[in-house]
């Protein structure tokens, strides 16, 4: 391998290595590198481009020669050429500067800006990043092998990724020098890195036109994809246990031939003059037979160097390594540590290409892309921070939406270099009864855009609209608590209820009027009938230890009671499991052990949200509701909480008049809609609508288990 560089004064250490394999004198490296170096600058990513030259490419070389007036770029020439892009990807890592490696081919694959979502995903926490074509627009044939490659891959080899044939690929350094890749088998790498214990994602990308082979290959093509197949299926599935690969083939062989074998050798010693000379089902057989035996000693065989080379064997990750109190996370430093001079030159204003001549550094510019996956944790961090952000901002909120009612999330991010300005998560619902919208957030009473500028949020309002025509709804939902700078049509069909908490869970039964006050002291104090000068008591008990069985059975009839469908009992279980001890249900029992009501409650920085409720019918007169209520106030105080959410209502409903009799004030809700569709308006499907009042009454008589199962149905159009 001979590397020519072409010298050039000292400069930073990039953060991304470009790698890019050229095996033909037809390559054109001139647009791939002036639109990955300024798309990654652009974002903040100083870079470097490595080119591999897997053959004579004299053209090529010149032109590269040319870029590196104007790029810090390397070229490495390997001897005798055609070695095959697994190698010439090794000898572009060997010499990349960079922490990050991005595999692009020879030509513009994609769209230059979508490179850095594969960036963004490594930084965000993956070790590998593959990427999928969406909406292709190269030839339909070869839009037709590539998915049923890619098909086939997912059916044998159980993996989840759409695209293996893209080109285009991210990965940590320590990805390529722990998984080995030979041959072919350098487009099989995410599976490889994923096999071995490293974080693997899939990132959508716009396509861009190729310029490439159209039609049929050679027979000889198809046959190496179907063998790399096997060579891949064997080595993810079977290294660490070929016995049982051989096990399986020859058991199979076994079952088959022993039989035949038997039943001739039983025929040839039970019946006279039976021959088997000229019985070639009794040769198939005792082959069959004898192969199987040979393939479980193979299997043997490789138990007996798998064995014997496990020490030196290593198919685990470390994720994270605790020492002194420092955590070390994914086996590697933080870069500013590695690279000083690196970190400070990554900021929201990035330079010109390395070997240009000095210029005014340029501002970068916003923008608005999609969450990328492995960024759930900076973006809850992002709303953790933001004075605006709810429990419903939460990336949590979003996987149990689309987990178990299978909308689909457009959640979108505003970004400068790499600072997060914004953030907009975002629901496709299509319903029956309201249409196809774009909501934020569906099953949320708080919502919208949380920003941190008025030009983010203008940003993110304008990409939520442009979404919106692209997917053809007829609005976008936006369910704000705070007013926001728009002028955009809102419903004032909802108000919240919100208070601080006191600092003793004493005070909190003074700040409650004198009526709901008396009634809490009545269903809490124990047990005695009435008097003719004082009411009977209820000896209730509230604790925070009810279950998701017991607050869906309330639920559910206070559903079915008031003529509106459930939600499924899944959902709570969902919601439980997704964030455990943020979630608090409440029960109140009377002395004979029945749960009479239950709350589930959300807790989120400084506050409590009483969420989900439900209660036993004609119970009204024992206080219970209002006790519970009280009771979870005072455990918030208790626990160091200091708001109480007491959730959304109808205005002049009736639980907003129970809301207000425990003495807390209404405040406006700001749901803003951007209008898209021909004809679209607000929605009118809810219950104050005077057309529902007929659908409400017989759904309030239906059985409960009917209820029940239509409501889990229908709650999925109704978010």
């Amino acid at each position: 391998m001979n590397e020519m560089v072409q010298p050039m004064a000292a400069a930073p250490a990039p953060l991304v290595s470009v790698v890019v394999a050229v095996s033909g004198p037809e390559a054109n490296p001139a647009p791939v590198v002036e639109g990955i170096g300024p798309a990654l600058l652009r974002a903040g990513y100083r870079c470097e481009f490595v080119f591999v030259l897997d053959g004579p490419a004299g053209r090529v070389e010149a032109q590269l020669r040319e870029l590196q007036e104007q790029w810090q770029l390397r070229i490495v020439q390997l001897q005798g050429g055609g070695l095959g892009e697994s190698i010439a990807l090794s000898a572009g890592v060997a010499k990349a500067e960079g922490d990050y490696i991005l595999n692009v081919p020879p030509y513009l694959q994609l769209e230059p800006e979508e490179v850095t979502k594969v960036i963004a995903a490594l930084e965000a926490g993956a070790d590998c990043v593959a990427t999928w074509r969406r909406s292709r627009i190269d030839p339909w044939l070869n839009q037709l092998q590539s998915r049923l490659f890619n098909w086939a891959l997912r059916l044998i080899m159980k993996t989840s990724f759409h695209d293996l044939n893209s080109g285009t690929r991210g990965f940590r350094r320590q990805v390529l020098e722990e998984v080995a890749v030979y041959g072919e088998l350098y487009r099989f790498l995410p599976v490889m890195a994923q096999r071995q214990g490293f974080k693997v994602v899939e990132v959508e990308v716009r396509h861009r036109e190729e310029k490439g082979r159209a039609g049929f290959y050679g027979i000889g093509v198809y046959l190496r994809r179907m063998l790399d197949i096997l060579a891949i299926t064997f080595l993810t599935r079977f290294t660490q246990r070929p016995l049982r690969f051989f096990g399986y083939l020859g058991f199979a062989a076994i079952a088959v031939g022993a039989p035949i074998a038997i039943a001739y050798l039983y025929w040839r010693f039970t019946v006279v003059n039976y021959s088997l000379a000229d019985k070639p089902a009794f040769v198939i057989g005792a082959i069959l037979a004898a192969f199987g035996v040979q393939l479980i000693g193979f299997g043997l065989v490789g138990e007996i160097i798998i064995f014997t080379q496990a020490p030196n064997l290593r198919d685990y990750k470390v994720d994270e390594v605790v020492e002194g109190g420092a955590a070390q996370i994914g086996e590697e430093k933080h870069h500013a540590e590695i690279h000083p001079e690196v970190h400070a030159a990554r900021s929201d204003r990035v330079g010109p290409p390395e070997g240009a001549a000095a210029a005014e550094p340029v501002e970068a510019p916003s923008r608005v892309r999609e969450l990328l996956p492995g960024e759930d944790a900076r973006w809850d961090a992002f709303v953790s921070r933001h004075p605006q952000g709810t429990f419903f901002h939460l990336s949590g909120w979003s996987r149990v939406v689309q987990e178990t009612f299978k909308h689909k999330p457009y959640p979108l991010v505003v970004e400068q270099g790499r600072r997060w300005l914004g953030v907009l998560p975002m629901f496709l619902a299509k319903s029956p009864f309201l249409g196809r919208n774009l909501v934020s957030l569906p099953y949320a009473v708080y919502g919208g855009v949380l920003s941190e500028t008025a030009a983010a949020q203008a940003a993110l309002m304008a990409r939520a609209e442009a979404l919106g025509r692209e997917l053809s709804v007829g609005y976008v939902e936006l369910r704000h608590l705070e007013p926001r700078s728009t002028e955009h049509p809102r419903s004032e069909l909802y108000v919240t209820f919100r208070c601080d908490l006191p600092d003793d869970p004493a005070e909190v039964m003074a700040r409650i009027p004198k009526k709901a006050r008396a009634e809490v002291r009545r269903a809490r104090a124990p047990l005695a009938p009435a008097t003719d000068k004082t009411p009977p008591c209820y000896g209730i008990v509230v604790t925070p230890d009810g279950s998701v069985d017991e607050l869906f059975a309330l639920f559910a009839e206070n559903k079915r009671r008031l003529g509106s469908p459930t939600l499924p009992k899944r959902w709570f279980g969902a919601i439980v499991d997704e964030f455990g001890k943020a979630v608090v249900i409440h029960r109140a029992v009377d002395p004979s052990g029945r749960t009479l009501a239950a709350v589930m409650s959300f807790c989120f920085r400084d506050t409590v949200y009483a969420y989900y409720s439900g209660s036993l019918t004609g119970i009204n007169d024992t206080g219970v509701n209002n006790l519970i209520y009280c009771a979870i106030m005072e455990w918030a105080v208790e626990q160091g909480y200091t708001r109480f959410d007491f959730g959304r209502s109808r205005v002049d409903s009736g639980p907003a008049k129970f809301k207000k009799n425990m003495g807390f004030a209404a405040e406006p809700l700001h749901y803003e809609y951007l209008l898209l569709g021909d004809g679209a308006k607000l929605p009118e499907f809810h219950p104050s609508n005077p057309r529902l009042a007929l659908p409400r009454r017989l759904w309030s008589r239906l059985p409960m288990p009917v209820a029940n199962l239509l409501g889990a149905r229908f709650s999925r159009y109704l978010p």
